[in-house]
């Protein structure tokens, strides 16, 4: 049956490739769309698969930090060494305080000064006001005239306008020695979270800044690791909260850890129209390292597609190709399609076809647009 079929087309081919011949005119060119091309077709038809790929990443920390100090000064001691565990607020360096320390003395004495003011401020206010009730009741009375009384009104209005500039002063005061004290804080760097020194700079000594490009130390929480894989835009839709992905570390390729999704961007990737999906895999007995390379599988929930045999298509990219179709009067031409990747020896149509055409499958290397063709097998789906 094979041999008769391929005699068949053989038998097509040598006719063709007569037709071909004598279809020649002087100046060489030929019309071939009138000439009639042995072609095998078959439809598109729907499939369900559940589709598997595998994709390598590297495990990173949970957390990361570069920790500067926030203010600059000379690095007096060093509390903690790399590898070490700490907790969050822990003291991790020392910075020579002495210059901050002065700020905070000269403020402390601008506060007092500011409180003295206000203490002064208020006792006059009180005694002005005492006056001023007094002054009012004895012109209720009529036993004081009205400048009089315009005159003690006045003087309270005063008071009251040196207390309000006093408690600024004093307010203004506070927060000056509140912004020293905090940036003598900031001579004792902390750890901002709980983990372990896996870098640090600098000597006893040397100057540190935030601007340092060497940061003082990286801290990262490793408790748990993050596996970010890139998921194309055509598979992003099997991907949800309730994904598990099957974790291989290339340092222990026997073990499969289990990595349930704990991200998944909400933009497309403009240049590689991909979406960021980040896999969690608790590591509390610390066993797997940051920067581990490691091996991510997925299986994607079973769900139907289009699909045509992969011979069809002629690609452009891994996401685009183009197909040869016949048409009623049998004749091809070319149409584009987008690809969503090869499973089983088919192509996943996502966009470009129907369903309903009449696909080429066998003879499309030799046609062009508008060819006569003569079929000779139909593919049946299965």
């Amino acid at each position: 049956m094979k041999f008769d079929k391929l005699l068949i087309f053989s038998i097509f081919a040598f006719i063709a490739a007569l037709t071909s011949f004598s279809g020649c005119s002087n100046n060489g060119f030929v019309d071939t769309t009138g000439l009639s091309q042995a072609v095998i077709i078959t439809k598109p038809q729907t499939k369900s698969f559940a589709r598997s790929f595998e994709s390598a990443s590297v495990a990173t920390a949970y957390k990361t930090a570069y920790i500067n100090p926030k203010v600059p000064a000379n690095i007096t001691r060093f509390l903690v060494q790399e590898g070490d565990a700490v907790r969050s607020g822990q003291p991790l360096a020392r910075l020579d305080g002495s210059d901050y320390a002065i700020g905070v003395d000269a403020a402390r004495s601008q506060l007092a000064a500011a409180e003295a003011g206000v203490f002064q401020a208020e006792a006059m206010y009180d005694k002005v006001l005492i006056d001023y009730e007094r002054m009012k009741r004895l012109k209720e009375r009529e036993s004081i005239s009205q400048s009089e009384y315009e005159q003690i009104k006045v003087g309270l209005k005063q008071a009251e306008a040196g207390l309000s500039v006093a408690r600024a002063q004093r307010k203004m005061a506070q927060s000056n020695l509140n912004a020293n004290q905090r940036q003598f804080s900031y001579t004792t760097v902390h750890a901002p979270f709980s983990g372990y020194i896996t870098m640090r700079n600098g000597e006893i000594g040397e100057i540190s800044a935030p601007q340092s490009p060497r940061p003082m130390f990286e801290i990262v929480q490793s408790d748990k690791l993050k596996i970010t894989v890139f998921i194309s835009e055509l598979e992003i839709a099997g991907i949800n909260e309730e994904t598990v992905a099957e974790i291989v570390f290339d340092a222990f390729p026997g073990e499969i850890v289990k990595a349930p999704v704990s991200f998944i961007n909400s933009k497309v990737e403009a240049m590689t129209k991909s979406v960021k999906v980040e896999f969690t895999i608790d590591n509390k007995e610390k066993k797997y390292k940051p920067g581990m390379t490691v091996r991510v599988g997925l299986t994607l929930p079973e769900t139907e597609h289009l699909v045509i045999p992969r011979n069809a298509v002629f690609t452009r990219d891994n996401e685009s190709g183009i197909v040869y179709y016949k048409n009623e009067a049998d004749r091809v031409f070319t149409k584009e399609i987008l690809l969503g990747g090869n499973v089983d020896g088919y192509s996943i149509v996502t966009r470009g076809l129907d369903g309903d055409e009449d696909i080429v499958v066998g003879g499309g290397r030799r046609l062009e647009e508008g060819q006569k063709v003569t079929v000779v097998e139909i593919l049946e789906s299965n």
